[in-house]
């Protein structure tokens, strides 16, 4: 997301010298596409780091290593002991809630996309158009703030009910939820307003300097913040997401088990040959130097 409004701000910037670029509906079409759904975009990647968040703590000890956070170093989830039982009902059901607002995230991103391929330079005058790219707009960040409520709603109830919750990912999630939340609320107390035109100044055209620094502190900066988060912290140790995630669709089956432990001894294998061969090598070497030094 930063390198995106990097683009689009180098693109206004030059939009600002050239008469042409300011007249062009292809620019005026990504720039509201782009942050129409930008903020959704982090909105969503936040499902696969919410599954890793309510999926780790469900794991007991004899399956720990099929847990992201055991794949994880130094991961904030603590591994379990003797006592802590494995919940698979719990997992199953947790993964199909992720799943669900992982999809349904198509449902916010593409009416945004959709709503913002509406602008024409040209169309400005045609209300039925507005109407149309209006309804889209409203429908995708309507569709983009009850899903961050879902998110949110999952990250508290871990902190309830889930006794190896890790109040670090739990915050965290929190935190990049309402930044987007923040942006969502925005959007919808502002798009009803209408505008004759791009460079018009009337009241309610939203191109005052007030206007312009209220979409820049509560639309950009959120942005900005939100990914500083997500990129500023070690976020696969926060959330224990191991390499792949949570990539298991369900637990692993019985022969699933036996494949993987099968890999893992000939893995185990391999490096006690290895640590042998230079053992060897090793011995060979100081016998060497003691027989030269004798």
């Amino acid at each position: 997301m930063p390198h995106f409004r990097i683009v689009i701000f180098s693109l206004r910037a030059a939009q600002s010298q050239k008469v042409g670029m300011q007249l062009s509906n292809g620019l005026l079409k990504y720039m509201q596409v782009s942050f129409a759904v930008g903020f959704i975009g982090i909105a969503n990647d936040l499902v696969n780091l919410l599954r890793c968040l309510l999926v780790n703590p469900t794991y007991g000890l004899e399956k720990w290593d099929e847990a992201p956070a055991s794949n994880t170093k130094e991961s904030s989830f603590r591994t379990p002991g003797q006592g802590d039982e494995d919940r698979p009902k719990e997992r199953f059901w947790l993964r199909r809630y992720s799943d669900f607002t992982n999809l349904a995230f198509m449902a916010a991103s593409i009416p945004g996309g959709i709503g913002g391929a509406q602008f024409k330079r040209e169309d400005f005058s045609n209300d039925d158009k507005a109407d149309k790219a209006m309804a889209f707009r409203y429908a995708s960040t309507s569709v983009g703030l009850f899903l961050m409520f879902m998110i949110q709603v999952g990250a508290i109830w871990s902190r309830r009910k889930q006794r190896r919750h890790s109040e670090k990912a739990i915050s965290m999630i929190l935190a990049v939820s309402l930044l987007t939340t923040v942006i969502a609320v925005y959007r919808l107390a502002i798009m009803w307003h209408r505008s004759p035109s791009l460079e018009s100044t009337e009241p309610g055209t939203l191109n005052s300097p007030g206007a312009k620094a209220s979409f820049y502190i509560l639309h950009v900066l959120p942005e900005w913040i939100a990914s500083a988060v997500l990129l500023g912290f070690n976020t696969r140790k926060t959330f224990g997401t191991g390499a792949f995630g949570d990539w298991r669709g369900v637990d692993d089956r019985p022969k699933d088990i036996e494949r993987r432990e099968k890999r893992k001894a000939k893995r185990a294998a391999k490096k006690a040959e290895k640590l042998g061969e230079k053992g060897g090598a090793t011995v060979e070497l100081v016998s060497v130097s003691r027989t030269s030094v004798v």
